[in-house]
């Protein structure tokens, strides 16, 4: 029987309440069943932060710091996300839409049964992160950083991973189809993953590097 690697989708009440406009989260603050449109977060540095049941509408979250977040049935379209960094916390249950995520970051942390759709994250970070359940999905992930990570049931679909970095992580049953993979770095970390036959034949001559393998 196929494995199920959607991740589940987050679970927001019919009506949120309206956060003011303007507000700016602080240390150890809980933003519960809310809605945020065109957020002026840009640069917050914050700790603590927990969003439960929230969707984040437009915005420009742009060089924002988490550390250790809790973000759990959270819905994020349209927003700028470009060098925003997570340290430590967790990510459950969410859904990235569109955006600018150029620069996103996500260090020693955790994201569970999230779905990132139409996102442009160029250079975009997830060392030593575990990932569970997550889909990339056509997303442009050129020059992004997944070394060190621990991936169980994630999926890469119509992405972009031109120069990508995978050195030593766990991505064994991950999965990628229809995907850009030149220039790929650290293919010994793709070791046990799911891939499309023209992927493999473009990795091919990285892949005879890592073995040692001399090409005419």
């Amino acid at each position: 029987m196929p494995i199920d690697r959607t991740p589940a989708e987050p679970d927001l009440p019919a009506e949120l309440d309206e956060w003011p406009a303007g507000d700016r989260p602080a240390d150890g603050d809980e933003l519960s069943a809310v809605a945020v449109h065109d957020a002026g977060w840009a640069e917050l540095s914050v700790a603590g932060l927990r969003l439960d049941e929230v969707e984040i509408a437009g915005g420009d979250l742009a060089g924002s710091w988490f550390v250790d977040p809790s973000f759990r049935d959270v819905v994020i379209r349209d927003a700028n996300l470009a060098n925003v960094a997570f340290h430590g916390g967790i990510l459950w249950r969410g859904r990235i839409t569109g955006g600018r995520l150029t620069g996103f970051a996500v260090t020693e942390g955790e994201l569970r049964d999230l779905t990132m759709h139409d996102a442009t994250a160029s250079m975009a970070g997830f060392r030593h992160a575990t990932l569970t359940r997550v889909t990339f999905d056509g997303c442009i992930l050129q020059q992004a950083d997944f070394m060190g990570v621990r991936a169980e049931d994630v999926r890469f679909h119509g992405c972009d991973l031109t120069g990508a970095n995978f050195a030593h992580a766990e991505l064994a049953g991950a999965e990628f189809r229809r995907c850009v993979m030149d220039d790929v770095e650290g293919v010994e970390g793709l070791r046990g993953a799911e891939m499309d036959i023209e992927q493999v034949v473009a990795l091919a001559p990285a892949m005879a590097a890592a073995l040692g393998i001399r090409l005419p």
